[in-house]
């Protein structure tokens, strides 16, 4: 486990697992919509930067919103959210030293695992104007 921070300020425990579920490198979860919350990162992203900072996004989105942000299931601004956070991802290596590029996060937000039916053109806009 490791200490990472939000606003600087913010302790956020990183816990490392492969209990995540399939297809997922990180996770955030919460014991209570805000004041604890935990982001889960499989062992083998330790060192990744860029997943940190996704993860972390969303953590700083939820102290933004009061925790509001864990209740809002409304499909657009989920996809906000995660094209938000990918666009911070972009800007972090990940532990090879490469850079996300635009495609590799937009075939990422596209992908079945979110469920949104975006086509990777919508996904890449999406990104960009987040």
């Amino acid at each position: 486990m490791k200490w990472r921070s939000v606003f600087s300020v913010i302790p956020v425990p990183v816990l490392y697992t492969d209990a995540l579920p399939e297809g997922v490198g990180g996770q955030v979860r919460n014991v209570f919509p805000v004041f604890f919350t935990t982001i889960r990162i499989r062992p083998r992203y330790e060192h990744d930067e860029g997943i940190h900072r996704h993860e972390l996004a969303h953590v700083e989105l939820r102290w933004l919103t009061l925790g509001l942000s864990v209740f809002i299931t409304a499909k657009r601004f989920r996809i906000w959210n995660e094209a938000r956070a990918y666009k911070v991802q972009m800007r972090y290596p990940d532990s090879n030293g490469h850079y996300m590029s635009l495609d590799e996060a937009a075939q990422r937000l596209a992908g079945p695992h979110y469920g949104f039916g975006l086509t990777q053109e919508q996904a890449r806009t999406l990104i960009q104007e987040a």
